[in-house]
C-alpha cells in the first residue's frame, strides 16, 4: 500500500519479539511501569514522526492521547475498540473526546453503543478485526499435534484457545468437560488449553480440583495456533462476552465445526447449525449439548465450508484497505505516509 508502519509497544513484551521477527519496526514507549509529564513529552516527540497513531487498548490510549499533545506536529488519533464495555463518563469527555480523531469498532455491537453514545457518535467507524485467510488456510498447514503430545489416533481433540480468565468461559468449559465425559463413558476424548495462564497455577488446580488431569492439557501461549487447529477435532469457545473474536474466526478460517457463546460481536456471523454450532453462556448444559452436537457434525463438510466462508469476510486485507481509507478521511484526503 506505500505504507510505512511502525509497531509502538512496552519493551520486552511478546509482541516485542513477534513484530521484530517479521522486520517491522518497533518503537518503545518510554517507561513502562509508569506515565509521568516528562514521559509524556518523551513520547510526544516520537508521535511527532507520524501522521496517524491507532491504539487498541485503553492504557496505551491513554498514553497516546495525552503525549499527543506534546506533540510538535500532532498526528491523527485513532483509538481501536475492541471490548463491549461501556465506557465511563470522564473518558467520554477527555481521552475518547476531544483530541481522539477517530474511533474504530471491530463488531457490531461496540460499534451501536458507541454510535449512540453522546459526544462520540460522528467520529465512528465500523472495521472489524480481520483473519490472515493464507495463513489460516487448511489446504496449507499440517499438523504433528498428536505426535508431538502423544494422543493416539482415533481420540477426539477439542481445542480452546484463548487466554485464561473468567471472561473467556474456562470455569464453564472445565466442569462442561468433565460433564462431558462422564456421559460418554465410552469418549475417548482430550481438551487442549492454549492461551496465557493456562499453564498458572490456578488453572493447574482448576484441573486437579476436577480430576482432569492427563485429559485437559494446557500448553500456555504457542505461536503454531494453525498447526494446533489443523490437528484439533472441535473448537470450543465458551466466552462470555466479546468483541468480535479473533481465535473463533481462525478456527472457522481452518474450516473447523466450532461451538460457541452467542455473545457479543460472535451473534453477528454465527448462524447456529450453518456454520457452527451456538450455546448459551455461562451455561454448562448448554455447552455439553453444544459439544455433543459438534461431535456428531464432525463430518458435515458443507458446515465446515461455510465457516471457511464466514472467515473470508473478514479478510486482513481487505480490513487493512478499510483501515487506510479511514486513515486518509481523517487526514482530509492526504496520502498516509507512516503510521
Amino acid at each position: 500500500m506505500g505504507v510505512e508502519a511502525h509497531v509502538l509497544t512496552i519493551k520486552g513484551t511478546e509482541l516485542e519479539k513477534r513484530v521484530s521477527e517479521l522486520g517491522i519496526k518497533v518503537v518503545n514507549f518510554p517507561n513502562r511501569k509508569r506515565f509521568s509529564l516528562r514521559e509524556a513529552r518523551k513520547l510526544g516527540e516520537i508521535l511527532s514522526n507520524y501522521d496517524v497513531v491507532n491504539t487498541h487498548i485503553s492504557k496505551a490510549h491513554w498514553w497516546v492521547w495525552s503525549a499527543s499533545f506534546f506533540s510538535r506536529k500532532r498526528p491523527k488519533v485513532v483509538y481501536t475498540r475492541r471490548v463491549p464495555f461501556k465506557i465511563s463518563l470522564i473518558s467520554r469527555l477527555t481521552k475518547y473526546n476531544f483530541g481522539t480523531d477517530g474511533l474504530i469498532a471491530v463488531s457490531p455491537q461496540i460499534y451501536s453503543y458507541l454510535k449512540e453514545t453522546p459526544l462520540l457518535g460522528k467520529k465512528v467507524r465500523y472495521i472489524p478485526s480481520g483473519v490472515e485467510l493464507e495463513r489460516f488456510n487448511p489446504k496449507k498447514v499440517s499438523s504433528e499435534i498428536r505426535k508431538e503430545l502423544k494422543i493416539e489416533e482415533g481420540a477426539l481433540i477439542l481445542l480452546n484457545v484463548a487466554n485464561y480468565s473468567e471472561v473467556k468461559g474456562h470455569h464453564i468449559l472445565l466442569p462442561a468437560f468433565k460433564e462431558l465425559l462422564r456421559r460418554n463413558p465410552g469418549l475417548n476424548a482430550y481438551l487442549l488449553l492454549v492461551g496465557r495462564d493456562t499453564t498458572s497455577s490456578k488453572a493447574q488446580k482448576e484441573i486437579e480440583r476436577l480430576a482432569l488431569r492427563g485429559r485437559v492439557i494446557p500448553l500456555g501461549f504457542r505461536k503454531d495456533v494453525p498447526q494446533l487447529l489443523k490437528g484439533a477435532d472441535l473448537f470450543v469457545f465458551p466466552s462470555l462476552n466479546e468483541g468480535i473474536a479473533g481465535s473463533l474466526l481462525q478456527a472457522m478460517a481452518m474450516e473447523k465445526i466450532v461451538v460457541a457463546s452467542l455473545v457479543g460481536g460472535i451473534r453477528s456471523y454465527l448462524k447456529d447449525g450453518v456454520n457452527g454450532i451456538g450455546i448459551e453462556p455461562a451455561n454448562v448444559e448448554s455447552l455439553v449439548e453444544g459439544i455433543e452436537r459438534g461431535i456428531k457434525e464432525l463430518k458435515n463438510e458443507k458446515m465446515k465450508r461455510e465457516a471457511r466462508k464466514t472467515a473470508q469476510e473478514f479478510d486482513i486485507k481487505r480490513v487493512a484497505e478499510k483501515t487506510l481509507q479511514f486513515y486518509e478521511e481523517l487526514l482530509n484526503g492526504g496520502k498516509v505516509s507512516r503510521i
